[in-house]
């Protein structure tokens, strides 16, 4: 009978968490990618590397949403149990609260095992190679983030194409080179095309005329042409490597950062690692509260809607506080075990509210008849 009971119970909240967690990740994964379809239409990256993009953000999504989708699907089990009075079934059976609550909590620990997985591997793996593949589609596709029609800045030089053709020839070019102030140029070209060399990004220009100002003489320079090339070499940006973020990098560069980090960023490092620590145990507390709220008073099918209100509030003050605290680190380091310390006494309490009714009263006194 016990083992039918865990599986019955540990089934209806898998089915719950995870439908009402994919459900929500889906629709919020949706209008993320919305904002990468620009990269589609106007800038000409192909199909492949759009859905790269978006599906690099998936470990991120799934670690803020599978805890909102583990509570809401225990909230929910746990009310329609109350619903359908299949709790009362349970308690004639002669099963205590405990014993009711064992197999959530048992998924409860299985979500905390899962969301350390992604926290402490498959999140900063993800936000790697987004960073990566973004920075290297900026460095490599320079000719399609001019947009025609408007006036576009590049490594210091001002460019404006009427019109970029399928090929990628662009046509009414105008160019300013300010990269050196002493020697400015104004360029005008029927038509051109930007292209990606190895030592950085080139304009190859036909028929048009280059102007300049020559400082020393304060004379004009005019020069026609039919064919002209003028180099973008790469910024010093592009030159050296990339300085990762806090959340591209792994639980033992968080902890243990270099010494030439400063010592803010250093304390940044520590704090997003505290983050990724906690921040899934979070789970374990939202399931107990909920759980030792379901068990306090008497059977009342009228009273489950405050319940399950004072489970949502509490629950959000709970995250609310550890958020808080752990950005907070960054600037007071002492406030990351006040974190802890909340976070255990959180679940330890809750925990035992869950034995406070089974020793005395029973839940059915005056209303189950």
């Amino acid at each position: 009978m016990n083992k039918i009971l865990n599986l019955y119970l540990f089934r209806q909240l898998s089915f719950s968490s995870i439908g009402i967690t994919l459900a929500l990740t889906a629709a919020i994964w949706l209008t993320q990618s919305l904002r990468f379809l620009d990269l589609i239409i106007n800038r000409g990256i192909t199909l492949g590397t759009f859905i790269k993009f978006i599906f690099l953000l998936l470990p991120d999504l799934i670690s803020i949403i599978l805890p909102i989708g583990t509570l809401i699907g225990v909230l929910f089990v746990f009310n329609r149990l109350y619903v359908e009075s299949e709790w009362v079934a349970f308690k004639a059976l002669g099963l205590s609260h405990i014993r009711i609550a064992l197999p959530a909590i048992f998924f409860g620990m299985l979500v905390v095992a899962f969301l350390y997985s992604i926290n402490l591997y498959f999140l900063p793996l993800s936000f790697q190679k987004f960073k990566d593949l973004e920075h290297s589609f900026r460095k490599t596709t320079t000719a399609m983030l001019i947009q025609p029609g408007e006036f576009n800045t590049l490594r210091g030089i001002t460019f404006y194409a009427r019109q970029r053709q399928a090929n990628g020839v662009l046509k009414g070019i105008l160019i300013h080179d300010a990269r050196d102030k002493e020697k400015e140029i104004t360029i005008n070209a029927e038509q051109g095309i930007l292209l990606e060399m190895p030592e950085g990004a080139r304009f190859v220009l036909v028929k048009g005329n280059r102007q300049g100002y020559d400082p020393k003489t304060g004379q004009p320079n005019l020069l026609s042409f039919n064919q002209y090339t003028l180099d973008v070499a790469p910024s010093d940006s592009d030159i050296k490597e990339r300085h990762r973020k806090p959340h591209e990098r792994f639980l033992n560069e968080l902890l243990n950062p270099s010494e030439t980090e400063d010592l803010l960023f250093a304390n940044k490092l520590k704090a997003e690692a505290h983050q990724r620590l906690l921040m899934p145990f979070t789970v374990l507390g939202f399931i107990l509260i909920s759980l030792s709220l379901f068990q306090r008073g008497e059977y009342n099918r009228r009273g489950r809607v405050k319940r399950i209100s004072l489970a949502i509030v509490l629950c959000v003050l709970l995250e609310a506080a550890m958020l808080g605290l752990v950005h907070l680190s960054e600037k007071l380091p002492l406030l990351t075990l006040i974190a802890y310390i909340l976070c255990g006494s959180v679940c330890i309490t809750a925990f035992f509210f869950l034995f406070e009714r089974s020793a005395g009263r029973s839940m059915f006194e005056g209303n189950s008849s």
